[in-house]
């Protein structure tokens, strides 16, 4: 079954939405060399908001989800780059805050939607391809294009490079950080918006693994904990990965507890690779630094 087309399709239907949240924290990777923890309640959140909204449109449902997301990236953009707390910390606490907000605004209780035009985006597709999938293609490619010819692209990997040097060469290190936390929360509340339409229904169990997904998938990719390192087309190949992965473990039937162990196992993986490779690299320019000294003394 594993080989079929329908099967081929879900896959892609189901990664489309990890893709999102994952993006957005390869940009916070490559330029802080942080990551933001709060995307998983972001994207709850975001879900709630989309819901709780549609009596009065869609596109202020949408909006007020978005809006919600940029505050929140907003918010960890500030704590991180002129509050100097640790992105781990910060995101961490803004995370809590959001979900605690989650859990008052929907009562612990799910939130479902009446307009079914609305699931289109989430469940619909265009011909054969899944409408989510080719949002994610086109986010990605958009996401490739600002990292790669742009200047703030240039800017996010010299500021997760080497913070000093950036600054020393003329670069806005804190707003480029800022900005980074800002994309990070605008896609997880985009993957919100999908996830929402895609079930008609929100509740506060969506996004409770996203942040070890998107991490995990964002390193696989080639970003790195170091920073000013990574690619988002290299995260997309991760979250495909990742997903092909589930989706092979639901077809032998793996039980849910088990395939949440995996992730954590996969994520820990990941960040020893990523941790060896650091060392290795500081290993060679101690190397070569005292050649160098050997040379010219």
């Amino acid at each position: 079954n594993f080989l079929s087309g329908q099967n081929m399709l879900n896959i892609l239907r189901q990664i489309a939405l990890d893709v999102p949240p994952a993006l957005g924290l390869t940009f916070v990777l490559i330029a802080s060399g942080g990551v933001d923890l709060s995307v998983g309640s972001v994207l709850a959140m975001s879900a709630a908001l989309t819901m709780g909204f549609q009596s009065h449109g869609i596109l202020l449902s949408i909006a007020a989800a978005l809006v919600f997301g940029v505050v929140v990236g907003l918010t960890n953009g500030l704590l991180v780059s002129k509050g100097k707390v640790v992105p781990f910390i910060a995101t961490l606490g803004t995370g809590t805050v959001v979900h605690g907000i989650l859990l008052t605004y929907t009562r612990q209780q799910p939130i479902a939607g009446y307009d079914v035009s609305f699931t289109f985006w989430g469940a619909g597709s265009i011909g054969a391809i899944p409408v989510p999938f080719i949002i994610a293609i086109v986010m990605t490619c958009v996401s490739h294009i600002v990292l790669i010819y742009t200047q703030f692209g240039r800017n996010a990997f010299a500021a997760g490079g080497n913070r000093e040097s950036a600054f020393l060469a003329g670069i806005g290190v804190d707003n480029t950080q800022c900005i980074a936390f800002i994309v990070s929360g605008c896609f997880a509340a985009i993957a919100g918006v999908l996830i929402a339409s895609r079930l008609n229904s929100a509740t506060v169990h969506l996004g409770a693994d996203t942040p070890l997904w998107s991490i995990a998938a964002a390193i696989m990719g080639g970003a790195s904990m170091q920073g000013g390192k990574g690619s988002v087309i290299g995260t997309f190949i991760g979250v495909l990965s990742l997903g092909i992965l589930l989706n092979g473990t639901n077809l032998l039937g793996v039980q849910t507890y088990l395939q949440i162990g995996i992730k954590a196992l996969i994520l820990i993986g990941v960040v020893v690779v990523d941790a060896i490779s650091i060392v290795n690299v500081r290993k060679n320019l101690e190397l070569q630094a005292y050649g160098n000294r050997k040379k010219y003394s």
